[in-house]
């Protein structure tokens, strides 16, 4: 049966039998509407958590909208919720805990959206527990056939972080070519010519990538690095404290400390007058 037969179909079978109870008389048409509201709200309230969970998250509270994603799970078992829970627990560092519901979620039906984004949680999810190899394997399979920016990110800075930087700057410039406007593939690239020593061509995508308002503290930390390379220290110094305003990525190793540590190295070289 069609989907919208069956919308129809759902609309007009309540609607007619609260048009039946009307004629039987007021009350039990007003009984009627409760229990059809009553159904509604029941039949609702997984989304009603989902928006109380995307609050929560926009405000930065993960322990909240991991509460809530979880309950909205558990309201009508649908697999998007849960892929979005085992993507908090990924925020949380709860790496095996996110990767125990992914395996679950993973073994149902579900839509090709939804299937694809939990195989790139799931990679990531490897990746954390050291895995690297099964991470990318996963990634490599998905490509082909589902191809968007945020498969070509993950992947991109898979192999960066492989230290395999030919291969790696072959995939980011195949991904630029994909999109040339996406803040994690244009990342990748920059700093796969900064670890290359290819300064200036780093420096020229960062310039592309900082239009873009990025907030990853990488972008600031390699971008710095690369302009110090270069002789332009007031620049990275700059550069530097403005990366302490972020926190760090789930898959890269920079972490807050690095941040602070290259920072009061810094500010210890006289800058030129």
């Amino acid at each position: 049966m069609k989907t919208w037969i069956k919308l129809v179909l759902q609309l007009a079978v309540p609607v007619v039998i609260l048009i039946i109870l009307f004629k039987l008389g007021l009350w039990y048409g007003l009984a009627g509407v409760a229990v059809v509201a009553g159904i509604i709200i029941y039949w609702l309230r997984g989304n009603y958590y989902v928006l109380q969970a995307n609050i929560r998250y926009g405000k930065k509270d993960l322990r909240g909208a991991l509460d809530y994603y979880g309950r909205a799970y558990k309201a009508n078992r649908n697999s998007g919720f849960a892929i979005s829970q085992a993507f908090v627990l990924l925020k949380l560092g709860e790496i095996e805990q996110a990767e125990k519901l992914l395996s679950q979620i993973m073994q149902r039906k579900m839509s090709r959206n939804n299937e694809m984004t939990a195989k790139i949680n799931y990679s990531i999810a490897l990746w954390k527990l050291g895995k690297h190899a099964e991470a990318v394997a996963m990634l490599e399979e998905i490509l082909p056939t589902f191809k968007n920016s945020i498969v070509y990110g993950n992947l991109g800075l898979y192999y960066l972080m492989m230290n395999d930087l030919d291969k790696a700057l072959e995939f980011n410039l195949e991904a630029y070519e994909y999109t040339d406007s996406d803040k994690t593939i244009l990342d990748n690239l920059g700093f796969n010519y900064y670890l290359l020593g290819r300064y200036s061509e780093a420096k020229e995508i960062y310039e592309k990538l900082m239009l873009l308002n990025p907030a990853f503290p990488e972008a600031y930390y390699y971008y710095a690095l690369t302009l110090s390379e270069l002789g332009d220290q007031a620049s990275a110094l700059k550069l530097m404290e403005q990366g302490l305003s972020y926190e760090p990525s789930m898959i890269t190793t920079l972490t807050r400390d690095m941040i602070e540590e290259k920072l009061e190295e810094w500010r210890g070289i006289p800058l030129p007058e």
